[in-house]
C-alpha cells in the first residue's frame, strides 16, 4: 500500500455534509457541528525509523467511528504529518495543526516531542495518547493526555526484568538521544532491583554489529537488554544468538513486532519484553479483538504491534471523552478531559481515569498509572506475561 507523507482520512458520505457545514475551510477552530479534526505527528515514513502502522491504526478505529456515526454525529477527520526523522519537521507538522485548526494530536510515535510540545502548549492543543518515544516530556506536559507508561515505563520495566536473570547486566544503547535515555532508564530498573548494568552504545544503523555484540559477551551478562531501532535489534540479536549467547535477553515491546519474530525465527524465542499495552495476540480481550478485526479490514498486511495498539487505543479513548461534549477547539477537548469522573475501561491497557492527582510518580505525573505489561516469545509468538506491574516498585 503506497504510502503518504501527508494524509488525510473521511468517510466519503458523511464528508459532504461536514465540508459544507464548515464552508471546506482546512483553518480555524472546529464549528460545533462540523468535522472533527485531528492530526497526528510521527516517524511514519523515514530511513532510519518507519510505523506506518500507526497510521493504520488511526484510519481503522476512525473509519468504525464514522461508519457508527461519528462522535455525537460528527464525523473525524485525520490528517497524518510524517516528521521524517527530523525535529525541525516534527515543530512544522506541530504549526501545520495549529494553522489546520486541529483540535487534538493524536497516538504518533515521534522522538521530537520535546520540540513540537511547546507549539501545540501554546496553542492549547492536546497531545492524546502520544507513545512518549522520546521519554518524559510527554508524561509532563499539560496538554499531554498519555494512557500509560510509554516508553519510559518499558525501558525501565526492560531493566528490571534483566535483573531478574542475575546480578551482572549489559545495556547495548543506540547513538541517538533517545536510545541513550531509554537506556539510562533500564539501568535505574536493573539497579532498583539490586543488578550492576553497564551501556555500551552503538552506531545507529550500524551494519557491522560484531563488535558491539563481542564486547557486550566479554562482560559474560546474566542478561543483555536491547535499546535500539528494530532493524538494529534484529541484527544484534541474530549476532547475539550465533555467538552462542544463551542468556536473558530484554527490551521494550516496540522493538520486536510480529514480522521481526517471524524473520529472527528461533533466534527470538525466550526474549522478554515490556509493552504500553497488552500483546495483541491477548484475544481474550474484547478491544484487542477488535482492533485486530479493524485492522484486518483497514490493511490486511499492516502490522499489529504495541505502536499500532497504542495508536488504537488513543483514538477509542479521546473518541470515549469527547462523547456529550460540545467540541469546538483544542481547549474544549481538554476541558473534556478535565471532566471525566469515571474511570473508562480500555481494556489494552489499565483503565482511564484521567489526569491523577497523586501520580504514581513525580517524575511521570500525567501518567494515570504508571505501569507496564510483560510479554515473551513463545513458539514463535509474543505472549503476555503476567500482569501489569509498576517498575518503580519492588
Amino acid at each position: 500500500m503506497k504510502r503518504r507523507l501527508f494524509s488525510t482520512l473521511a468517510v466519503a458520505p458523511l464528508l459532504l455534509g461536514s465540508l459544507a457545514a464548515c464552508g471546506g475551510s482546512d483553518s480555524g477552530s472546529a464549528a460545533a457541528e462540523g468535522p472533527i479534526r485531528i492530526m497526528s505527528i510521527g516517524s511514519f515514513e523515514t530511513p532510519v525509523f518507519s510505523t506506518p502502522q500507526v497510521e493504520t491504526a488511526l484510519r481503522a478505529k476512525i473509519a468504525d467511528i464514522n461508519a457508527n456515526g461519528g462522535i455525537d454525529g460528527r464525523e473525524v477527520v485525520l490528517k497524518v504529518c510524517n516528521d521524517k526523522f527530523d525535529p525541525n519537521e516534527a515543530t512544522s507538522c506541530a504549526q501545520r495543526a495549529v494553522s489546520d485548526g486541529m483540535v487534538a494530536v493524536v497516538g504518533g510515535a515521534s522522538p521530537f516531542s520535546p520540540q513540537f510540545l511547546p507549539v501545540l502548549e501554546a496553542a492549547k492543543i492536546p497531545l492524546v495518547a502520544g507513545s512518549a518515544s522520546s521519554g518524559a516530556v510527554e508524561l509532563q506536559s499539560e496538554v499531554s493526555f498519555p494512557v500509560n507508561a510509554g516508553a519510559p515505563g518499558m525501558s525501565i520495566g526492560t531493566g528490571r526484568l534483566a535483573a531478574e536473570a542475575g546480578p551482572s547486566t549489559v545495556v547495548i544503547a543506540s547513538d541517538n538521544e533517545g536510545s541513550q535515555t531509554g537506556a539510562d532508564l533500564s539501568i535505574q530498573g536493573a539497579e532498583s532491583a539490586g543488578a550492576k548494568m553497564t551501556k555500551i552504545t552503538m552506531k545507529l544503523g550500524a551494519p557491522d554489529v560484531s563488535a558491539t555484540v563481542a564486547r557486550a559477551l566479554q562482560m559474560k551478562p546474566d542478561a543483555i537488554a536491547l535499546q535500539i531501532v528494530t532493524e538494529d535489534a534484529l541484527k544484534v540479536v541474530k549476532s547475539l544468538r550465533q555467538s552462542g549467547y544463551k542468556g536473558a535477553l530484554t527490551a521494550p515491546g516496540s522493538l520486536f513486532p510480529p514480522a521481526s519474530i517471524e524473520a529472527l525465527g528461533e533466534f527470538a524465542e525466550g526474549v522478554r519484553m515490556t509493552s504500553r499495552v497488552v500483546p495483541p495476540t491477548s484475544t481474550d480481550i474484547p478491544q484487542v479483538k477488535e482492533f485486530l478485526d479493524q485492522m484486518a479490514a483497514e490493511d490486511p498486511e499492516a502490522q499489529t504491534d504495541d505502536l499500532a495498539l497504542n495508536a488504537w487505543t488513543g483514538m477509542y479513548l479521546l473518541a470515549e471523552v469527547l462523547k456529550g461534549h460540545e467540541i469546538t477547539d483544542g481547549a474544549s477537548v481538554i476541558s473534556a478531559f478535565d471532566a471525566i469522573e469515571k474511570p473508562i475501561e480500555l481494556g489494552t491497557a489499565p483503565d482511564y481515569t484521567g489526569v491523577p492527582a497523586t501520580p504514581d510518580s513525580k517524575s511521570y505525573p500525567r501518567v494515570p498509572r504508571f505501569a507496564t505489561v510483560g510479554s515473551a516469545v513463545k513458539d514463535g509468538e509474543i505472549v503476555r506475561d503476567g500482569d501489569f506491574f509498576n517498575p518503580l516498585e519492588l
